[in-house]
């Protein structure tokens, strides 16, 4: 735009000389057609004086002025055309003047525009950021309530807790020790949470708690008497039993029940010494569940 205007003031300084110029061609052109016509209407009389040496130079006086005459008619020609030229040109840059003014004021309107965007997208980074840090805040209070969750569902599932055993998984008949050895119950008629070991006949203890457990025993057609004790780790609790059998007295049994408080890690094992009868319906048992954790 600056380029535009330097521009049109070296036109505008171009047609003021030109005009001044232009002026000056019409007096020397208005001279020379006045001088010719005075020197036609004097050159009868110069003529009759008798100088014809003079009449010569008139001529070529005249002659030279005539062309200098069309000169400055072309010159006229000329200025007029770039007086036309110089016209289209101020109208030119009033117009650009006038887009550039209208695009200044678009620029400043996209500025504004520009302004107002860059505060609300800062807004909605700031909110961004803070919805971020809830979200970071939610996840980690999800994961720890899925944490909790699932240690809350392992206890729900250790407290559900129960077993039922009895001696033979097949057959019947009796079994013998001499002296007290552990009784391995391999018949299972219910193992939830599976923390009775049917090839070990331990029971072990997956929570502190209070467990209710109870064993019974049958005897029958037996020289030995029958004796069972019910073991915590090394230590007898609880015993039931009964005497040999007899001909008139073939069959007998015996049971008891106990209420432990148990730690995590502690056994629970029935242990036989004497006979032992079991079948597919006078059985030898073994049970336990969790009465309440600690």
């Amino acid at each position: 735009m600056k380029t535009s205007l330097v521009f049109l003031v070296l036109i505008l300084c171009y047609l003021c000389r030109a005009r001044k110029h232009s002026s000056d061609n019409d007096i020397l052109l208005q001279a020379v057609e006045g001088g010719e016509e005075k020197a036609q209407t004097q050159r009868p009389g110069t003529e009759a004086e008798g100088g014809e040496p003079e009449l010569v130079l008139q001529s070529d006086i005249w002659a030279e002025l005539r062309i200098l005459r069309d000169i400055v008619k072309e010159q006229r020609l000329e200025i007029w055309h770039l007086t036309n030229r110089v016209t289209a040109a101020e109208s030119l840059v009033d117009e650009l003047q006038k887009a550039n003014t209208v695009m200044e004021a678009r620029m400043t309107a996209a500025e504004s525009l520009t302004d107002e965007l860059q505060m609300e997208n800062d807004a909605q980074a700031t909110e961004l950021t803070v919805t971020q840090q809830k979200l970071s805040s939610l996840q980690q209070r999800l994961t720890v309530s899925e944490d909790r969750v699932e240690e809350l569902r392992k206890q729900q599932e250790v407290r559900k807790l129960a077993f039922s055993v009895s001696f033979r998984a097949s057959g019947e008949g009796n079994t013998s020790n001499e002296d007290f050895l552990p009784l391995i119950y391999r018949n299972v008629f219910t193992n939830i949470g599976n923390h009775y070991n049917p090839h070990t006949g331990f029971f072990t203890a997956p929570l502190r708690g209070v467990y209710y457990f109870r064993f019974t025993g049958h005897v029958a057609h037996a020289d030995l008497s029958m004796r069972l004790r019910l073991f915590k780790n090394g230590d007898a609790i609880v015993m039931a039993g009964d005497q040999h059998t007899t001909t008139t007295d073939p069959e007998d049994n015996a049971s008891n029940g106990v209420v432990l408080q148990l730690d995590v890690g502690d056994v629970v094992s029935v242990q036989l010494s004497g006979d032992v009868w079991d079948d597919h319906y006078c059985r030898t048992t073994f049970s336990g569940f969790l009465l309440f954790p600690l």
